[in-house]
């Protein structure tokens, strides 16, 4: 049994220096340094979770107390009074903007992908909230070719500025844009492309 170890870890050490020499001139570094920097950024991330949870534990621990008994308040008129008091209902959570992109463990990219409408429908919104800037009418997004895994895939090719002050508004766009860019990217052409595919075939 221990031979079989010993054979399985030389083994092992055999691929993880293949895999080296043939990614090591990759700008982003060899397929074995990224995969230990991912196992080490794991670890980390669990430890801080158990952490965490360990702490909340422990303040729920001090929290508790026993139950005190409560006097039941005496009915007053108030109480009796056949009109119902309106509740105010919740307001509704707001939906996440875009989808996960797939992760994928060579490539340390946590941006949101999103289609162009939505992607202009949320810059457009953005914008409006600024003050001065509640008659920005929108924008329009196009594509473009990255220079590395992590730039933006998407610009701005136009703004309609309606009656907005042009200077406040191209000041707040260019705010809204930098962030987002950090944030989504565009869906890839042939994932939009399977979509339509799928959408004509269940028609």
């Amino acid at each position: 049994m221990f031979v079989w170890i010993v054979i399985l870890i030389l083994w092992i050490a055999l691929i993880a220096l293949i895999l080296h020499d043939a990614t090591k001139q990759s700008s982003d570094g060899s397929a074995v340094v990224l995969a230990a920097k991912k196992i080490n950024l794991w670890i980390r991330r669990k430890a801080r979770q158990s952490r965490k949870t360990s702490r909340h534990r422990n303040a729920k621990k001090a929290s508790a107390k026993p139950p005190m008994e409560v006097e039941e308040p005496a009915v007053s008129a108030v109480a009796t009074s056949p009109e119902v008091v309106p509740q105010e209902e919740p307001a509704p959570e707001k939906q996440p903007l875009g989808r996960p992109k797939k992760r994928k463990w060579w490539r340390n990219d946590s941006r949101t992908e999103i289609t162009v409408p939505e992607l202009e429908a949320a810059i457009s919104e953005a914008v409006k909230k600024t003050a001065p800037c509640e008659d920005f009418v929108g924008v329009i997004v196009g594509r473009k070719t990255p220079k590395s895994n992590l730039d933006p895939n998407w610009e701005i090719q136009g703004a309609k500025f309606g009656k907005a002050d042009r200077k406040l508004a191209a000041e707040t766009l260019a705010n809204v844009v930098q962030r987002m860019q950090k944030e989504l990217v565009l869906v890839e052409e042939r994932s939009v492309t399977r979509q339509r595919a799928a959408g004509w075939a269940s028609l």
